[in-house]
């Protein structure tokens, strides 16, 4: 009997670019696994939960909707209130998270009690700007230094080590209420009539040495970023395959959806190509054995690969001798 494979059981991991997050079920960050938001190989979001007057949500179901978007529903445990006690499953509390290059986040709550509800929205968040590797190692090292400041309803937190800098501003919007934030905590005082709805958005634009990484203000709209128009390529140019085993067929679409969605762009003399990255969420950066030999694998499916491997292994060719970067002329 075949075995079972499972992929990042009990994760869900999405991305655009070199842009990650990578959550549990739930959607939470514990800051003492390997996850997070990541940009450029450092993660600057390491702890994040949602909570209802303190009290932790329960998962209805999650799931990647596409490469880059995930969507997270929970419904409310026995919730005590200032006037009352909310029963549970009286809410339903709707996540969805988008990357485009930035973070964006969609809260939707829904009140199915029979009566108006009130309480607070709290999102707990919490940054350490540790290096990729650090994290995967789970060997976190405090360097730098860090300040946050919150003024005029945006949190913004940056980190320094000399000249290495990386931020994370973080911008509730579309909200039916003003945000505050204290103890390192955004808190939204949400009133809701029964049958009604209530909304926030949350933009999480991502700064690195000097460039800022917007997200796109989607409000759930759907709509297509770069690397998805990049993906869609990919699917549109890669070798069809058809087979009456669906299972098969699924496999293969599957792998190819997978593999649009990890490509990193070549730029030779203003002409673009293409190669694989080495692996979401570790390792989205040029290896050259693993962009090699995946590109020789791929070479029926989608023989570009190999082009824009070997453009970009030229490009990092070692032209002198350096024992530090163990670069050697032709290695």
């Amino acid at each position: 009997m075949p075995t079972k494979v499972t992929v990042n059981s009990g994760l869900i991991t999405i991305n655009d670019g070199s842009s990650f997050l990578v959550t549990a079920s739930d959607g939470s960050i514990d800051e003492n696994l390997p996850q997070g938001f990541f940009v450029w190989d450092t993660r600057l979001i390491s702890y994040y939960e949602i909570s209802l007057n303190r009290y932790r949500l329960s998962l209805l179901a999650s799931s990647n909707i596409t490469h880059h978007n995930a969507l997270y529903q929970f419904t409310n445990p026995q919730l005590p209130t200032i006037n009352d006690s909310l029963p549970p499953g009286s809410l339903l509390v709707t996540v969805r998270r988008d990357i485009v290059e930035g973070m964006h986040e969609d809260i939707d709550i829904t009140n199915y009690h029979n009566e108006a509800v009130e309480f607070q929205l709290m999102l707990a968040v919490r940054s350490d700007f540790a290096d990729i590797f650090d994290v995967k190692s789970q060997q976190i090292l405090t360097r730098g230094d860090i300040e946050t400041r919150w003024k005029s309803g945006v949190l913004t937190t940056e980190y320094r080590n000399g000249s290495f800098l990386r931020g994370i501003v973080i911008e509730p919007a579309c909200g039916n209420c003003e945000p505050r934030y204290a103890n390192g905590r955004l808190m939204f005082d949400v009133v809701i009539a029964p049958g009604k709805k209530w909304h926030t958005c949350i933009n999480f634009t991502a700064l690195a040495d000097g460039k800022i990484f917007e997200p796109q203000n989607t409000c759930a709209v759907p709509h297509s970023t770069k690397a998805a128009k990049v993906r869609d390529e990919f699917l549109t140019n890669a070798t069809e395959l058809r087979s009456s085993n669906t299972e098969i067929a699924e496999y293969y679409q599957q792998a190819i959806a997978d593999m649009g969605a990890l490509r990193i762009e070549v730029d030779d003399n203003g002409h673009k190509f293409w190669m694989p990255a080495a692996g979401i969420p570790w390792f989205v950066a040029v290896f050259g054995r693993d962009s090699i030999i995946a590109s020789l694998q791929a070479i029926a499916v989608y023989h570009e690969f190999a082009r824009g491997t070997l453009l970009k292994l030229a490009q990092l060719q070692a032209t002198e001798l350096d024992d530090w970067h163990d670069a050697q002329p032709g290695k």
